[in-house]
């Protein structure tokens, strides 16, 4: 009886690592980012950032119909990670949610996501490229910002990065 209790009780261990683990990394990151950005004089959140990195899947603006079609509430933005026991976001993946599936559009990298302040403050040696990946990471899942790059990859499907329209075709 103790045996299967053992067993049990490792199960339930590498149960409760496997599911707590992203939000105690996630804790970590936000704790060491707000930490950093608070000593340098910053707010994570007016931290400015570029759309560019943002990889499509698609031609831009889109004529396939189920795009064409989408609401902004279509778009759901799925983040990328890579490891269970000790999770590394990769990167985000935006899909466009359907009754049939989910069509991925594009695709953002952690290690793309650049913020030109940050560059600035690295090339000055006040951080190391490890403090630069935790606040660029926490800035990138931050809720603003994923709204922010929502949005755009809607303009971008519907509108194109010249900002015309697609006129219907017959």
């Amino acid at each position: 009886m103790t045996g299967f209790s053992v067993i049990i009780a490792t199960l339930i261990f590498v149960g409760f690592l496997l599911l707590s683990s992203r939000f105690f990394c996630f804790v970590e990151m936000k704790s060491v980012a707000v930490r950093i950005t608070k000593s340098l004089g910053l707010n994570i959140v007016d931290l400015d950032y570029s759309f560019e990195q943002i990889v499509y899947f698609v031609s831009l603006p889109s004529n396939i119909p189920t795009l064409k079609n989408a609401k902004p509430e279509d778009l759901v933005i799925k983040l990328d990670y890579r490891s269970l026991f000790y999770p590394r976001l990769m990167g985000i993946k935006i899909y466009v949610k359907t009754v049939d599936e989910d069509i991925i559009i594009s695709y953002l990298p952690t290690k793309d996501f650049r913020l030109p302040i940050l560059d600035q403050i690295l090339e000055q040696g006040k951080i190391n490229e490890d403090d630069y990946l935790k606040i660029s990471t926490y800035k990138l899942i931050h809720q603003t910002t994923l709204k922010e790059i929502a949005e755009e990859a809607y303009k971008q499907i519907r509108w194109g990065r010249n900002g015309k329209e697609i006129p219907e075709v017959v």
